[in-house]
């Protein structure tokens, strides 16, 4: 019998491992109201914007559809959104309604701040009551858009947790999921051998493209990146060379096939395993990884990065017994056995594959019961 998660069916796309209603800021001046009202009403996210207000061109596209692909999100069972006015406010609620879910908006103008958070506070309390009707049924493993991603990285990321991550890709691939990893600047030294993975020269010319098209930038703005990659801690956990990183960091997505590239937040249109064109800082790449309909995302770390995602579970795995030890209200999964007691990555490869399906039906990870998550959406240019 193939496994199954129990996820909240849809009615259209892919089920969610939860059912919460996102609480979203339109502009950067709605944020107060917004944790005002996700305070006050249980089993809602606050997600919040640093910019929104003054930005223009590709850049306001980018915010407003990250926005938007958060609320779109399969865990997310309704949407409120909180604007400054109706006009900005519309542009994120259209392009969430082709998902077919609730989506209610209140504003601070022109009644201000009380009227907009009791509004949005009885709309959300109502949202949530609906949502609570919704009851968990098995659902296919082929229904999960699991996330890869790493942060904190040191000597045993590349050797122990992340292949173990690899692993449980290849597995969820196996069975008809789709895997997304990103962090694009992390590919730069290895980008040959995982652009020889892709299916078709397309797809790898428009992975190759995207790192090296990072690397460009870099360069043209005098940046040199042996000063940010490895970064500072990782240099602390032992990694010297951008290439070492690189190595290890792509371990992540196992051996599978490249079948598509993504923009940042871009949700793939096929099943498998995919690159999206995004930073590498934490809190930044797991937005658009959540953005692009992630309900997962696997987080290895070496020396600790207590980091998780709004909307999407993000699970800890370590290698690193002494940050396993020192860490261990954050680490959600531990594989330090590896270099402790020489367990076999495909072991520990295939427990994390079926703690992955225990996230999915419900059990409650480290960074969800401390509430460490945060929101960033990539910001390209200045504002107006």
């Amino acid at each position: 019998m193939s496994k199954t998660f129990l996820g909240f069916r849809r009615g259209h796309g892919p089920a969610g491992v939860r059912n919460g209603i996102a609480v979203i800021s339109v502009m950067d001046n709605c944020n107060p109201a917004t944790r005002a009202i996700a305070q006050a009403v249980d089993a809602t996210l606050a997600v919040t914007t640093s910019f929104v207000r003054g930005q223009f061109g590709a850049d306001l596209e980018f915010a407003l559809d990250s926005l938007a692909g958060l609320g779109r999100n399969p865990n997310i069972a309704g949407v409120l959104l909180v604007g400054l006015e109706e006009s900005s406010t519309e542009e994120v609620a259209r392009r969430i309604r082709p998902a077919g879910k609730p989506v209610e908006v209140v504003h601070l103008q022109p009644n201000g701040t009380i009227e907009c958070v009791a509004q949005g506070t009885r709309l959300a309390a109502r949202m949530v009551r609906q949502a609570s009707q919704m009851r968990r049924q098995p659902c296919p493993m082929s229904d999960l858009v699991m996330g890869v991603e790493c942060g904190g990285s040191d000597t045993t990321s590349g050797l122990s947790c992340n292949p173990t991550i690899g692993r449980a890709a290849d597995r969820l691939i196996d069975a008809g999921g789709t895997v997304i990893i990103s962090e694009t600047s992390e590919f730069i030294g290895a980008e040959h051998l995982f652009a020889a993975r892709a299916v078709d020269a397309t797809v790898r010319q428009a992975f190759l493209n995207a790192v090296q098209g990072m690397e460009a930038m870099a360069v043209a703005r005098g940046v040199d990146m042996r000063d940010s990659q490895p970064a500072p801690d990782n240099k602390r956990g032992g990694l010297s060379t951008v290439e070492e990183k690189a190595l290890g960091a792509l371990a992540k997505a196992g051996k599978s096939p490249l079948v598509g590239v993504l923009s940042y937040g871009q949700a793939p249109a096929r099943k498998g395993l995919h690159f999206m064109d995004a930073p590498s800082g934490a809190v930044e790449n797991l937005t658009g990884l959540a953005a692009g309909g992630c309900q997962l995302i696997c987080f290895g770390t070496g020396v600790g990065n207590p980091i998780g995602n709004m909307v999407a579970p993000t699970i800890k795995i370590c290698g690193n017994v002494n940050t396993v030890h020192s860490m261990r209200d954050n680490i959600d999964f531990d594989v330090s056995a590896i270099f402790e007691s020489s367990a076999k990555i495909a072991d520990l490869g295939d427990q994390l594959y079926d703690y992955v399906a225990e996230v999915g039906s419900g059990t409650r990870i480290s960074s969800e019961i401390l509430n460490i998550r945060e929101t960033a959406v990539s910001r390209f240019e200045r504002s107006l």
